[in-house]
């Protein structure tokens, strides 16, 4: 990429100055109290990986040692591993390795004429976990990804050891459905959409500057701060075609024209019961998962938040302060509680 390509980015990125917190909290157990803390780096280097798959390669950022078995970082809807960019440096572990789902980030899409199911991301981490032979490792999710994990973890529970879940409002999104299209009136849009994807896919993608991306990831979900987009532009835009200038999105397109057959609340429900390792819930304090007296996804939250303190080894639950990607704004609040999880 050529650096020149983001000048415009860092200037809105610079211009912006938050104040970070550094109190430190002790960790609480289904804590309601906003929790802030700060930590030390730890890691400080990565090393960009390939792992082949038949319909090309799966790609991600290995931080630290080589020779041992990494906690395995899965990253949101349409985001990439440089969602863990921040996070990572603060953990205090051996090894981390952040990955880019398929369709996303520096991963290959998949074949033309196909379409992705939720399925299809956890058989691709499936073939990750065997190409490297790992038998135990943990998991750290976040959102679209911390589903993956909690799926992953109730199919292999004799795998996983630890799982982090951060801001994941995996039972809200299993009952609104595909904006609220259910049954087979569902499954036909589902069927429409995916055929429109290939003949989007015969077209060039949309140009943006370097300040219209910016504006275009932090106003999508009003989540990443300005300043910190530029860790996931690097690894979802390339320069455009036909407008060097400008740049796009290098995700793949077929990935809006589908909702991935998503785990219902009663798979989601199920699954619960079978997780078996430890397990601790990050939530942000302005994060997409409400759960506050009355909520809309107050009682759904509560039922499967049950089956989990039942079925796994341990279960914490945590708020601290910042958005839904307050593990790549303010990583400070979410890495001690990590650190400590991971020590104990």
């Amino acid at each position: 990429m050529n650096p020149s390509l983001y000048s415009a980015a860092s200037g809105l990125r610079g211009a912006l100055h938050f104040q970070k917190i550094g109190s430190v909290c002790n960790l609480q157990l289904h804590s309601s109290t906003i929790l802030k803390s700060t930590t030390v780096p730890t890691l400080s280097a990565y090393e960009e990986i390939e792992i082949p798959v038949p319909w090309g390669h799966i790609s991600g950022k290995w931080w630290g040692r080589k020779d041992v078995t990494p906690v395995v970082g899965f990253h949101g809807f349409e985001d990439n591993a440089g969602t863990f960019d921040r996070l990572a440096p603060l953990l205090n572990l051996p090894a981390f390795l952040a990955l880019d789902a398929i369709g996303h980030g520096k991963s290959s899409h998949i074949p033309p004429g196909m379409v992705y199911t939720f399925i299809d991301f956890v058989i691709a981490f499936r073939r990750v976990v065997k190409y490297y032979g790992w038998e135990k490792f943990s998991i750290i999710g976040h959102s679209f990804g911390s589903t993956m994990g909690h799926i992953y973890a109730s199919l292999y529970p004799k795998e996983v050891e630890k799982f982090v879940s951060l801001d994941c409002a995996r039972t809200f999104m299993a009952t609104i459905g595909m904006g609220g299209v259910t049954g087979a009136p569902r499954l036909r849009l589902i069927t429409e959409k995916s055929l429109k994807a290939d003949k989007d896919l015969s077209r060039e993608p949309p140009a943006y500057t370097a300040d219209e991306m910016v504006e275009a990831l932090c106003s999508t979900l009003h989540s990443v701060m300005p300043e910190h987009v530029h860790h996931l532009m690097k690894r979802g835009s390339k320069a455009h075609p036909s407008k060097p200038s400008h740049l796009y999105f290098t995700r793949d397109q077929k990935l809006r024209q589908s909702d991935f057959n998503r785990p219902s609340l009663e798979v989601l429900k199920e699954a619960a019961k079978q997780i078996k390792c430890h397990v601790l819930t990050i939530l942000g304090s302005s994060g997409f998962v409400n759960i506050a007296e009355g909520s809309l996804q107050q009682k759904s939250f509560n039922q499967f938040e049950k089956l989990i303190e039942e079925s796994a080894a341990s279960y914490q639950r945590l708020l601290v302060e910042g958005s839904h990607h307050v593990h790549l704004n303010n990583p400070e609040n979410v890495a001690p509680h990590i650190n400590t999880f991971f020590a104990t």
